[in-house]
């Protein structure tokens, strides 16, 4: 991902799991826990250094009991940069 846009959508995403991991009382340690991964991808997720695969997103979406649809809801900042 070497475009702005495509790092907003990441950074978007990234803030929207950290509100939704905030709002389940969940630390990252929970979070890695639940989904059967590893702290750190879940760390760069959240700041928008990696691009989560569909699987992950899928396992991220049962950890907070939501639909997949919910999860990838957020708003894009098309100012960053």
């Amino acid at each position: 991902m070497n475009n702005l846009r495509d790092k907003s959508v990441l950074v978007a995403f990234g803030n929207r799991m950290k509100a939704l991991r905030k709002e389940n009382s969940m630390t990252l340690k929970d979070v890695a826990f639940a989904a059967d991964m590893e702290i750190s991808p879940i760390f760069r997720i959240e700041k928008g250094k990696i691009n989560p695969t569909l699987s992950t997103l899928y396992a991220l979406s049962k950890v907070f009991d939501i639909e997949l649809s919910v999860l990838l809801t957020f708003q894009i900042d098309r100012t960053f940069g």
